[in-house]
């Protein structure tokens, strides 16, 4: 069997591409990722402006990846390849929860309505007495926003403590 040498910058280049490829589908997954549901009340599926509306009530619970969401009442919104687009939830309160994997640690927040945005980032808005709590930093405020993908976090009215991460 023979092997033929072939130039290292083309093979660089071909794995560059393997590996954005792999990256792609990766990112395309997460996005359209599997998600479920459940509520021990009323459940009301209906189409408004093209987007499928599912209404949750009594003591709901959303999970999509690494993320869960509880509450009293759920709104999840999906577009027409019914891929998940939104969730509002509202409760007393709603709560986040972005489970711990290998590389990050858990990440949790609650308020009075919590919209949580399915897209590229993953975006969670914190919207009345809102709290929220990653490694190194706690918030308590009107609002909060927390983009899931970068981690950047934003509030109004804020009070909050900041402590010492371990690398």
């Amino acid at each position: 069997m023979k092997f033929k040498l072939v130039n290292s910058r083309s093979t660089l280049a071909l794995l560059s591409f393997c590996v954005c490829c792999i990256a792609s589908i990766s990112w395309a997954q997460e996005a359209t990722q599997s998600h479920e549901y459940s509520a021990d009340g009323e459940t009301n599926i209906e189409t408004i402006n093209g987007l499928r509306v599912i209404t949750l009530r009594d003591n709901v619970f959303v999970r999509q990846g690494d993320i869960e969401l509880t509450g009293d009442i759920a709104v999840l919104e999906y577009n027409q390849s019914n891929q998940l687009q939104q969730v509002k939830l509202t409760g007393t309160p709603a709560n986040f929860e972005q489970l711990a994997s290998a590389d990050t640690d858990i990440v949790t927040g609650d308020s009075e309505t919590i919209n949580y945005y399915a897209g590229t980032e993953g975006i969670v808005e914190f919207i009345g007495n809102a709290h929220f709590n990653q490694p190194g930093t706690t918030l308590s405020c009107d609002q909060i926003r927390h983009t899931i993908e970068t981690g950047a976090t934003s509030g109004q009215a804020c009070s909050g403590s900041l402590s010492s991460q371990s690398n």
